[in-house]
């Protein structure tokens, strides 16, 4: 039998209809494949007019920016953080208004400093506000502090200049204080409480230790305390600490006031005098072309005139010396003249005000004693003389006492310069 497709009737049916079922799928795929191409070509159309209608319409006017407006503060936050910053101050940690914070470099770090870190500090002549005011130290500003007042409520602080000040404790930030910060002892200074002004609100950064007692100042035209009393070296101050590194070279001479209260320096360049305890110094003599003050610098027994040696530089004279004597009231100076122009040197005061001199023609040991009056007028010396201290003995507070000498009688006129 033959297979159903190999029969006549099997040809036609499966030849036929395939064909037609071939065709007709074909066309099929054909009408779809041009509608999905129509509806591709239209989609893009619409876009692009689209986007030509959008590039054509004009610039708007643009968006405003949303402002953001932070809340009202938490009255409780704002209240802590006050407190927080109230007890960073007391501590002298953060000063309230932080932007005054002064820089410390970090080799300072360790110093005993007053810091003007919330206002500026004003700067006194002594430890008290009835002394009188010397400058102000700005908002950011720093100063060392070398010295301190017996309770530890004044502060004396090293100026730019080589001078002292005194600062409050109450009206600065004090940074690193201890009490190895030494007691400014001149009596005439811290002898008085401040007679007035406003009670300290802090107490003080070091507590007050026990400090001796400073031997108080004779009284004028009487003989200095004894070899053994407690004394303070005119190079152990902290004025004389802070000035000497403002010396061109090391200084010739240097001695207290009779009360403590000033010193009297030379360098061989200048003769000037500054408060033991801080102030602006005095300048008195200075180095010119014709003369220099030499040394020798002593004060009279009444703290009054101060007698030095000046030098006289060539060709005005051969490395020719005079005695001069500064008026401190007054600041009248006048050289004393020698007899026959004798050069005048080695000055040293008499307990009862007058002043030795050696005057000798160019040897010291060739010269011939002499004694003047603060006026000038002057004579040989002759008889007993109770002398006042030597340069040697007003490097002391108070000075070492001086020693009864006979003119005529030593195989040197100047011997009454040796102690």
């Amino acid at each position: 039998m033959y297979p159903f497709w190999k029969s006549n009737f099997g040809k036609l049916i499966i030849g036929g209809c395939g064909a037609q079922i071939g065709l007709l799928l074909t066309t099929a795929g054909l009408v779809a494949l041009v509608m999905v191409c129509g509806l591709c070509a239209f989609i893009n159309m619409l876009t692009l007019n689209l986007s030509r209608d959008i590039a054509e319409q004009p610039i708007s006017a643009p968006v405003e920016q949303a402002s953001f407006q932070p809340s009202a503060p938490n009255p409780e936050v704002q209240s802590l953080i006050s407190e927080v910053d109230r007890l960073l101050v007391e501590l002298d940690i953060i000063p309230a208004n932080a932007s005054t914070l002064p820089y410390i470099p970090a080799e300072s770090v360790g110093d005993p400093l007053v810091v003007a870190a919330q206002h500026q500090v004003v700067l006194y002549d002594g430890p008290g506000t009835e002394y009188g005011q010397v400058g102000i130290l700005p908002v950011g500003e720093r100063l060392n502090i070398t010295g301190r007042s017996n309770d530890a409520t004044w502060w004396l602080v090293a100026m730019p200049d080589g001078s002292f000040a005194w600062v409050a404790n109450e009206s600065a930030t004090v940074l690193n204080a201890d009490t190895t910060i030494p007691v400014a002892s001149i009596p005439s200074q811290l002898g008085q409480p401040a007679a007035s002004g406003p009670v300290a609100m802090l107490s003080p950064t070091v507590p007050a230790g026990p400090v001796a007692t400073p031997t108080p100042a004779p009284p004028v035209g009487t003989p200095t305390p004894g070899a053994d009393a407690g004394r303070e070296f005119v190079e152990d101050t902290p004025a004389y600490q802070t000035i000497k590194w403002q010396l061109m070279i090391p200084a010739q001479s240097a001695s207290f006031s009779p009360d403590g209260d000033q010193i009297a320096l030379t360098e061989s360049i200048k003769l000037y005098t500054f408060r033991a305890a801080g102030s602006h110094p005095t300048e008195w003599v200075a180095d010119t072309n014709e003369d220099r003050p030499l040394g020798g610098v002593v004060w009279s027994p009444d703290g009054q005139y101060l007698a030095f040696v000046k030098e006289i530089k060539p060709p005005f004279c051969n490395l020719c010396h005079s005695v001069g004597l500064i008026n401190i009231a007054t600041g009248e100076i006048f050289y004393l003249e020698g007899p026959d122009g004798l050069q005048t040197d080695a000055p040293r005061w008499t307990q009862d005000g007058r002043l030795l001199v050696n005057a000798h023609p160019g040897e010291p040991a060739d010269g011939i004693t002499y004694v003047y009056n603060v006026f000038g007028e002057g004579r040989q010396a002759t008889g007993i003389y109770t002398l006042s201290a030597s340069h040697e003995g007003q490097k002391w507070y108070p000075w070492l006492p001086g020693r009864v000498w006979q003119a005529g009688v030593s195989e040197r006129a100047d011997s009454y310069y040796q102690n």
